[in-house]
Formats: C-alpha cells, sequence, structure tokens
C-alpha cells in the first residue's frame, strides 16, 4: 500500500506553522501590555504548541471529496457499496456482454456482483433483459469462444429497467478475446461515458448516477490507473453538463478496500480545480 506521505506531511507543517503563527497574534499584542504576567507560565508554550498540532492533524482527516459547480450540479467521491446508494448504476460490461459467473465472468467482480445484487445470481433473467435491450443495436461480428459470441460495437450501452425505480446502465468498454480476456483502451472508456450520459439524458429524470472506479482489475486497462480514472470520469461527466444538465449528481462509489488507491484530498483539489473551467 502506497500512500502519500511526503505530502501529508509536508500539508501537516504548513498548518502547524500557519497555527502558531495565529496564536502569535495575540501573545504580542498582550505581552507589552503585562511584560510581568508571563513569569514562569512556560507551559503556555506547551500549550500552544499542543493545540497547534492539533489543529494540524485536524487537517488530514480523510474528507470524502465533493463539489457543488454552477450547473447546479454536484460530484461526490463515496466509500461504500454501490449497489446501496438508493441510485442508478453504471455497470461496465464486455462488447459480447457475457454473463456467466463464475464460468466467463468472476464471482468478485463488479459484474458478478450486479447478477447476484440486482438479480438474485438468475442469469436467464439478466440475459432476458440484456437481449430485449440490445435488439436496438446491430452487432458488428461474431467471435468463437465460450460464452456469448455476438459482438457489439465498443461505446454501446444499454439501460435495465428490473423491478423499482433504479436503473442499470450497461456500458461495453472491454472486448473479449477467444479465451475470455478482457482488455480494453481509454477512448473505449470515453465513449462509453459519453454515451451513458446520453442514456441518463433520456432514462434518468436528472436523478443522481452511481459509477464504480472503472478500468481496473480484470478490464486490463494498465495505463488507466484509479487516480487517473476518478479524474477522466469527473471531467468527463461536468463536460457533458456543459451542454446539458442531465443529472443532479455524480457519486463515484469506491470500495471500501480500494479506498487507499485515491489520494483523496488531492482528488478534491482537482474537482475545485474545475469550477473555473
Amino acid at each position: 500500500m502506497v500512500k502519500p506521505l511526503p505530502r501529508q506531511m509536508k500539508v501537516l507543517g504548513h498548518r502547524f506553522l500557519a497555527a502558531l503563527g495565529i496564536s502569535a497574534i495575540p501573545i504580542g499584542i498582550l505581552a507589552p501590555l503585562a511584560p510581568s504576567w508571563w513569569d514562569g507560565k512556560w507551559w503556555l508554550v506547551l500549550l500552544v504548541g499542543v493545540a497547534a498540532a492539533g489543529w494540524a492533524c485536524l487537517g488530514l482527516r480523510r474528507r470524502e471529496p465533493r463539489q457543488t459547480y454552477r450547473e447546479n450540479v454536484t460530484i461526490r467521491l463515496v466509500v461504500g457499496d454501490l449497489f446501496n446508494q438508493g441510485a442508478s448504476v453504471l455497470i461496465g460490461m464486455t462488447t459480447t456482454f457475457d454473463t456467466s459467473v463464475p464460468d466467463v465472468i468472476a464471482r468478485g467482480s463488479l459484474q458478478g456482483n450486479f447478477l447476484h445484487e440486482v438479480y438474485g445470481g438468475s442469469q436467464h433473467k439478466l440475459d432476458h433483459n440484456l437481449d430485449q435491450a440490445l435488439t436496438a443495436v446491430a452487432p458488428v461480428g461474431t467471435i468463437t469462444k465460450a460464452g456469448k459470441q455476438t459482438v457489439y460495437p465498443v461505446g454501446t450501452v444499454i439501460t435495465l429497467s428490473p423491478p423499482g425505480p433504479i436503473r442499470y446502465y450497461c456500458a461495453a468498454y472491454t472486448t473479449m478475446d477467444n479465451q475470455n480476456r478482457a482488455s480494453g483502451t481509454i477512448r473505449g472508456v470515453l465513449d462509453s461515458l459519453d454515451n451513458s450520459w446520453d442514456q441518463v439524458d433520456v432514462h434518468g429524470n436528472g436523478d443522481p448516477i452511481c459509477v464504480p472506479l472503472i478500468g481496473q482489475g480484470q478490464s486490463r486497462i494498465p495505463e488507466l490507473t484509479p487516480e487517473i480514472a476518478v479524474r477522466l470520469i469527473a471531467f468527463s461527466f461536468l463536460l457533458r453538463t456543459k451542454r446539458s444538465r442531465f443529472s443532479s449528481e455524480l457519486r463515484i462509489v469506491i470500495h471500501p478496500a480500494e479506498q487507499h488507491k485515491i489520494n483523496l484530498p488531492e482528488f478534491q483539489a482537482f474537482l475545485t480545480s474545475l469550477v473555473t473551467s
């Protein structure tokens, strides 16, 4: 686990010195007025030092990044369960829209959790919904492999509406080879995000949309690190919002086991920098 310790120590030092500087203002005013009052009160120095250190440490608390923009939209990063947000969700898939768990799709993957959390483990129900939604999409070919063999364009996004108010936007940003190994590109992720926002615009009624840390794990996009992925998602969302407001909130949801992969203060600084973009 790699943590940005040098940057944290730099922030800690700056806050500590700033606190000492603020403390020196009333001391500098009072000392000439009552010089004898300070005799023997060495403990005041210790008290000021402890207070400054406490205030400095307080600034290092891990706050979940959040920023509101003039387009009346909010971008948040939330550490928690993607399927327990009470909002619609983007689900990354392959261009063959495979669903077989665990033969093709890993049980612990996002798509594996989607099958079990939303469809109760029923591959038949999920396939039925996918097939219905895909009737409006023209395939681009076939592939000889285990599992599904019809291939759809990279960037294809279809909307599933199981019983209930929550919608699931299934975005195909990776491809499968003959051995069912997934791979993708940043261009494919960007196209999938753009098409997802269009689907949210049509079906979402302006409600929040939750997006996981896409492009990780078995997606095999090595250049798309977690730090790059969260910025890419946020920037894509805000850029599309400048054309028309389609969702009140983007909620990037990080699993608790993966939160160490994101420097939260730096991501907050990135979100803040987009205010004037």
